[in-house]
C-alpha cells in the first residue's frame, strides 16, 4: 500500500489474522473461539480498508490527463468531467469507464451498472444538449435533472433547490423523531430537547449550506437561508412549546439559540480556517 506507514500496515495485518471472540450470556462465559468469517461491511475498519483497496483506481482515472476529477467515498465513486460540449463529456466518461473495467478485472471487483447515474451541470441550459446520453456496453444511461452526490442532491443548474427540498421533506421525520424521544424515551425537559436539536437536527438541516452561504445576504441566497430559518423556527416552537407566530428573534433569545445566519457564518469560518491550516501544512512539507 503506497504512502502508508508501516505500522498501519502491520496493525491491519494483525487485525485480519488470528481473530478470536467469546460470548457472555446470563452470566456465563464461553470458551475463546476462532473467527473464520470475513469482516462485515458494516464494520468501520471495512470502510477504511476499502479506501486503500480502490486507491489505485482513483489514480488511474486521474492519470488520463483529461479534464476529469474523481470524488470517492468508500464504494461511492463519482467522476466529474469538464468540457464545452456534453457529447465530448460522454466520450470522456466512456474512456474513464474502460479504465475502471480493466481495474476491476485485475482486482476481482465488479461495478453495479444498474446504479450508474448521469447528469450535466450548467447555468445556461439552452446552450447545450442536456439530454445527451452515454452508452456503456449494452446499457444506455440517460441524463437526469438531478442526482445524489455524497449525500447532496444537485440539479442541473446547481441552484440547490433540490437539496433544500429534500431537507424540508426529511425534516418532517426529524420532528416526529424528536417528539417520540421527548414523550416515550426521556420525558425530556427543555434543555435536553434543545441539546438534541443543536447537536443533531441543526447539523442535518445546515448540511453543506456553507457552500452557498455568504455573509452579505443577496436576494437569491436570502430565500434559501429563509427556508432553513423556517425549519429552525418550527423546531424551536416545538421545543419551547409556544405558538408558531412568535417572532423568531424573540424565540431564539428565549431558547438561547443563535440565529441561523450567525451559525452559518461560524461554519464558514471553520472551513476557511481549516483550509488555511492545510495550505500552510503543504508549504511546510
Amino acid at each position: 500500500m503506497k504512502r502508508t506507514s508501516s505500522y498501519i500496515i502491520e496493525w491491519t495485518r494483525s487485525f485480519l489474522k488470528n481473530r478470536k471472540t467469546l460470548l457472555i450470556f446470563n452470566e456465563q462465559t464461553s470458551n475463546m473461539r476462532k473467527i473464520n468469517a470475513d469482516i462485515s461491511q458494516k464494520s468501520f475498519i471495512s470502510s477504511i480498508l476499502f479506501l486503500f483497496f480502490n486507491a489505485s483506481l482513483i489514480e488511474k482515472c486521474e492519470a488520463l490527463r483529461i479534464k476529469i476529477e474523481v470524488l470517492d467515498f468508500v464504494n461511492d465513486i463519482n467522476i466529474l468531467v469538464y468540457d464545452r460540449f456534453t457529447e465530448e463529456i460522454c466520450r470522456t466518461l466512456s474512456k474513464a469507464h474502460d479504465v475502471c473495467a480493466k481495474w476491476a478485472c485485475t482486482h476481482d471487483a465488479t461495478f453495479a451498472s444498474e446504479k450508474y447515474k448521469l447528469t450535466h451541470f450548467t447555468r445556461k441550459l439552452k446552450r447545450f444538449d442536456m439530454m445527451t446520453s452515454i452508452q456503456i456496453e449494452s446499457l444506455v444511461i440517460k441524463s437526469k435533472s438531478d442526482i445524489w452526490v455524497l449525500e447532496m442532491q444537485l440539479n442541473m443548474k446547481l441552484q440547490w433547490d433540490a437539496h433544500l427540498q429534500q431537507i424540508e421533506m426529511n425534516h418532517v421525520t426529524r420532528m416526529l423523531t424528536l417528539s417520540h424521544l421527548e414523550v416515550f424515551t426521556w420525558e425530556a425537559i427543555f434543555t435536553k430537547a434543545r441539546q438534541v436539536y443543536s447537536a443533531v437536527v441543526r447539523s442535518e438541516i445546515t448540511f453543506e449550506a456553507s457552500v452557498w452561504h455568504q455573509r452579505d445576504k443577496k436576494d437569491e441566497l436570502l430565500s434559501k437561508e429563509h427556508r432553513l430559518e423556517t425549519l429552525q423556527n418550527q423546531t424551536l416552537c416545538h421545543i419551547a412549546e409556544v405558538f408558531k407566530r412568535v417572532n423568531i428573534e424573540t424565540l431564539e433569545t428565549e431558547t438561547y439559540m443563535s440565529s441561523l445566519h450567525v451559525h452559518l457564518n461560524m461554519l464558514q469560518n471553520k472551513i476557511t480556517l481549516h483550509s488555511q491550516v492545510n495550505d500552510r501544512t503543504q508549504e511546510i512539507r
